[in-house]
């Protein structure tokens, strides 16, 4: 097995990986991108260097990542693609914009890829979960949140239905019935209730 840490909002990363497995003679059948932060609190209370690293992370490298490996994986007619999204990617979302908008960047990056792949034998999952207790909460911010105060799924959970589904070759995958209900909800509610919604999701719990 073959480690490699890199800091993925260094826009260098995705080729150093790359490279380094060509040469160590590495192929590469599955790929997860996982990595991914966000912030909550008003736009503009935020410094630009954050969201830069951010779109980097969560979108940038995500894309520049599946650029570089994608193309063995459709020669060799065999592969999987892992993309984590979140139910944030079904919502415009006051306090955290730019992350739920990286997110639903990777929702529908995937979701046209996983169409230009149909009969390569390679296909592409987009995991979308719903509050998952990792450290995320605490980077973001959003730990005190509404959000993250009931029915939040354990990391073992949405990895396990994750591969669950990437295994299967399934394009999208909500783990949990409460996430896969509010993503359907959102079809039919008007757009401008969804950032109403969700501001009040993500303000803080006083205590």
């Amino acid at each position: 097995m073959t480690v490699i840490a890199k800091d993925l909002t260094d826009p260098r990363a995705p080729e150093e990986i790359f490279q380094q497995l060509e040469a160590a003679n590495q192929t590469v059948g599955v790929l997860v991108n996982n990595a991914a932060f966000g912030t909550c609190g008003m736009f503009t209370d935020t410094d630009w260097k954050v969201y830069a690293e951010m779109i980097q992370l969560n979108i940038a490298s995500l894309t520049r990542l599946t650029s570089l490996f994608l193309p063995a994986m459709v020669q060799n007619r065999d592969g999987r693609v892992l993309n984590v999204a979140s139910l944030g990617a079904f919502l415009p979302s006051p306090l955290a914009a730019v992350y739920f908008a990286s997110k639903a960047y990777v929702l529908s990056f995937s979701q046209a890829l996983a169409n230009e792949l149909q009969g390569t034998g390679v296909t592409v999952t987009c995991l979308c979960p719903g509050p998952t207790n990792t450290n995320f909460q605490k980077r973001a911010g959003m730990e005190n949140t509404k959000v993250f105060q009931s029915n939040v799924l354990s990391a073992s959970q949405v990895a396990k239905a994750g591969l669950c589904a990437m295994k299967r070759g399934k394009p999208l995958v909500l783990p949990g019935f409460r996430t896969a209900l509010l993503a359907f909800i959102t079809r039919f509610l008007p757009r401008k209730v969804l950032p109403l919604i969700m501001r009040n999701s993500l303000e803080q719990v006083r205590k």
